[in-house]
């Protein structure tokens, strides 16, 4: 196929890919702005706070996939743009045994370990009887964790191949029955630990049952024992282990702000910020589905050498976060705290102005920064966001730390966003755009 014929499927899979997002985007967000007030009523604010808390450290675990994730993806994407069909099983044996057994090694310590802590030093309780609750909802989630490592290679694979459309699909018909799950324990009265366990875990085992199918009627990527080799390894974890740091950064950014607050300010208290980052939260409905899938189409564009597409694409993205972030952002200014007490139902969730308009911002700074990241990871750049995008965050939560033992949370928080994300972005747009000019001048020359 000549290179039009390239870009024409390759848009026509980006746009098939946005819309199956769009579906499992507005089910998970259907989901969140359902199951928050009616989890926050029957758990009580301080379980749902720790609800909340942990699951931002499992977010924050995602780093200990050592990469493998990312490096399986990049590497099928190449794969893909040199229309190689014989490497890409090994590629995916190799991820799946390594993560089956970071799976295990996992598994054991949320059993005999976590038992073992004392959580409290991490999340403060107001309420003692809530310490029993702690340690088996970590537990619990952990676990739930750890068996979405190998699962979600199969989300990986997909994606490689920009079949998004159907990842979306199974996670989508997964997030139904977590919501579903939700009802499920309130009707039968569990306990937070399983109702944590099923709501994270559901989408997972579908996008299993569908990656199986896959497998067994795709010969090419399908899986095998004698197709792990330690070779493979090596490509994956250099692909992955740039990206690895890249990743850690991003997900402290995204997680541990919620930690520090909840450690040092209680369960309770975080509540408002919870729920504010929830809401908006639901910009991703749009922005993900549209950004997400450049990832793989620029990597397949670059292999291909198609460059004015990705230059293209690029600008294209950023106007588009423009047109939808700065409505919202505006929405929110004005009438986030109305729309916070209406859909909390709760007065104590809603956030003070100065809380608001901190979130608001992370939000708005967060999605610029979504488009460069786009780009950068599809061609493999990922050395500057190992850098900055690590630093700029550990320095952010140190500071963060610091300044909660003087300050309050919104202080606290402001300060957390401006060195962690405000600053990073920054770097972010500089490599970003040098990067854009490095690829006009080779494309020049050539």
């Amino acid at each position: 196929m000549n290179v039009e014929q390239h870009e024409k499927i390759r848009n026509k899979k980006i746009k098939l890919t946005a819309l199956a997002a769009m579906l499992a985007k507005g089910v998970n967000a259907f989901s969140g702005l359902i199951t928050v007030p009616i989890t926050l009523n029957y758990l009580g604010a301080e379980q749902f706070g720790i609800w909340m808390a942990l699951t931002g450290f499992v977010a924050f675990l995602s780093f200990t996939d050592m990469g493998l994730g990312i490096g399986l993806q990049n590497s099928l994407t190449q794969c893909h743009g040199k229309d190689d069909d014989k490497t890409p099983s090994y590629l995916i044996s190799t991820a799946l045994f390594l993560t089956s057994i970071l799976c295990l090694l996992l598994c054991l310590f949320s059993l005999f370990v976590v038992p073992q802590l004392d959580l409290t030093n991490l999340i403060k309780l107001s309420n003692h009887d809530n310490q029993q609750i702690l340690m088996q909802t970590t537990q619990a989630i952990i676990i739930a964790f750890a068996l979405s490592l190998p699962l979600g290679m199969i989300q990986r694979v997909l994606d490689a191949y920009q079949r998004g459309v159907v990842t979306n699909t199974l996670l989508a018909i997964g997030r139904v029955f977590s919501l579903l799950s939700v009802f499920l324990c309130v009707y039968m009265e569990y306990s937070l630990p399983v109702m944590a366990l099923l709501y994270m875990l559901l989408p997972f085992i579908s996008l299993g049952i569908g990656g199986l199918y896959i497998f067994i009627t795709e010969k090419n990527i399908r899986p095998s024992l004698l197709k792990v080799k330690k070779k493979v390894v090596k490509k994956i974890i250099k692909t992955g282990g740039l990206a690895l740091s890249a990743q850690l950064g991003a997900t402290i950014m995204s997680t541990g702000p919620l930690l520090l607050l909840t450690s040092q300010y209680g369960a309770s208290a975080v509540v408002p910020f919870a729920i504010t980052q929830r809401l908006l939260s639901v910009s991703a409905l749009v922005l993900a589905p549209a950004l997400v899938p450049l990832w793989p189409a620029y990597g397949e564009a670059y292999a291909r050498k198609d460059i004015q597409w990705i230059i293209s694409t690029f600008y294209k993205s950023i106007k588009f976060t423009f047109i939808i972030v700065v409505p919202l952002f505006i929405i929110m200014t004005f009438f986030g705290q109305v729309i916070i007490g209406w859909w909390s139902q709760e007065p104590n969730a809603i956030p003070s102005f100065s809380l608001l308009m901190a979130c608001n911002t992370w939000v708005l700074i967060y999605a610029w920064s979504w488009c460069c990241s786009m780009l950068l990871n599809g061609i493999n750049h990922f050395k500057g966001q190992a850098i900055y995008g690590l630093v700029l965050p550990i320095l952010a939560i140190c500071l963060g730390y610091y300044f909660s033992l003087i300050t309050s949370l919104v202080i606290t928080l402001w300060i957390v966003i401006l060195c962690g994300e405000i600053l990073r972005f920054v770097f972010l747009a500089i490599e970003t755009f040098v990067t854009i000019n490095n690829l006009n001048r080779n494309k020049s020359i050539e």
